[in-house]
């Protein structure tokens, strides 16, 4: 990756500065805007944009990970037509999602093949995302909640999602230190590892330390190897290890308090009654917009806090293939360029995703969030990676 300085006058000629710009305003909107509503209107702008110059990214359709991830888009939406209870007016709002998602993901495809991925988007997550996670800190240690949790500003204004986005910042701010020319740069990336790894922390959710330590743990070792099946094998075994070490130390009576300091918080009952649901509609699901809370003690959780129980509850195993057939072509676009520092990221958000989404995450369709840096970023990535190895002779 390049430090590039931005080039004011090309930028209103050049109309993949004008994506770049949009593409990182959405993920800005995230990180500063509370409401969703308000952070989705870059996200309109972003379509129209695309709409307008259809012909441009029309060959787009040739890339067989596109036609996947139109299918997985069509069959979730289609599913709220079988929600209960039926509501024509979500019915068009998980459409037009569908629709701002894909052209999110073609524009981040088409703004790779350029390389603009390279020139702005790591700047830019590394400057505002460093903003933020200093606020946020400083918001913690002034207000002191009283659940000892640091949360994000903006969207992320829970702990896990917070340190999930603050998990991706500090990817970007890795691979920054790894390719910056300018020490300057080095220097910024270096402070915001350490801000986001202080965040992360103090937001005590252990899923997040875990699932961002094997992201980080994949970037590393990628940017020091382009052979993906090492880099694979080590990542396995390091999980393993994890896997081992977190098994002993909840085994433990002393240690497992502090592994597991509020318990299971009720996942094992929330996934019962999830799986439950599931048994009375396994192939095409329950729909997307048929209601997922749990009650489990006495609370009510509003979702199924597993991203693919979640998946198959509102789409069925049908759903759920064409997500994971997404995520195998994804990795195998990876593979085929793993010496592109943009694949290595991709991988390394995969990774810390994939392990995240087992104990949380709950709407693959949803407008601009924590997905679109967890899922549908990565997937631009790979798309725009095939698209290029098309368009090369």
């Amino acid at each position: 990756m390049r430090s590039v300085p931005i080039n004011i006058k090309r930028l209103f000629y050049d109309r993949i500065q004008w994506l770049s710009a949009l593409i990182v305003l959405c993920f800005v909107s995230v990180l500063l805007l509370r409401s969703q509503s308000a952070a989705s209107y870059p996200t309109y702008i972003l379509a129209l944009v695309m709409l307008w110059h259809w012909r441009v990214w029309r060959d787009a359709w040739s890339v067989q990970s596109v036609r996947w991830l139109i299918a997985l888009l069509v069959w979730m939406s289609a599913s709220a037509l079988w929600s209960m209870p039926p509501d024509w007016r979500q019915v068009m709002s998980i459409w037009v999602r569908a629709v701002l998602i894909f052209f999110f993901v073609i524009a981040v495809a088409e703004c790779q093949v350029r390389g603009q991925m390279q020139r702005w988007l790591a700047q830019a997550l590394v400057l505002v995302g460093g903003v933020t996670m200093l606020a946020a800190l400083a918001h913690f240690l002034v207000a002191q909640p009283e659940d000892g949790r640091l949360n994000g500003l903006g969207q992320l204004d829970t702990h896990v999602v917070a340190a999930l986005v603050f998990g991706i910042v500090l990817l970007f701010a890795v691979l920054l230190q790894e390719s910056a020319r300018g020490a300057l740069w080095r220097w910024i990336a270096v402070s915001v590892s350490l801000l986001a790894l202080t965040c992360i922390l103090l937001s005590g959710s252990r899923a997040a330390w875990v699932s961002v330590l094997l992201g980080a743990a994949t970037l590393v070792y990628s940017l020091r190897s382009n052979d993906m099946r090492q880099v694979v094998t080590l990542i396995l075994t390091l999980g393993l290890v994890l896997a081992v070490i977190l098994v002993v130390l909840v085994s433990a009576g002393t240690m497992a308090d502090w592994v597991l300091p509020r318990g299971d918080s009720y996942r094992i009952e929330i996934w019962r009654q999830t799986i439950e649901r599931i048994t009375a509609a396994p192939w095409f699901g329950n729909g997307i917009y048929t209601k997922d809370d749990v009650v489990a003690g006495d609370y009510v959780f509003q979702h199924p806090h597993n991203l693919y129980l979640a998946t198959v509850l509102q789409s069925g195993v049908v759903g759920l293939a064409l997500y994971l057939v997404l995520l195998t072509q994804c990795l195998r676009s990876i593979g085929t360029r793993f010496d592109l520092p943009d694949a290595k990221v991709a991988l390394a958000t995969l990774m810390l995703a994939s392990l995240a989404f087992l104990l949380d995450g709950h709407q693959l369709l949803d407008k601009i969030g924590e997905m679109w840096f967890l899922v549908w970023l990565p997937v631009g990535i790979c798309i725009g990676i095939d698209w290029g190895r098309q368009q090369r002779p």
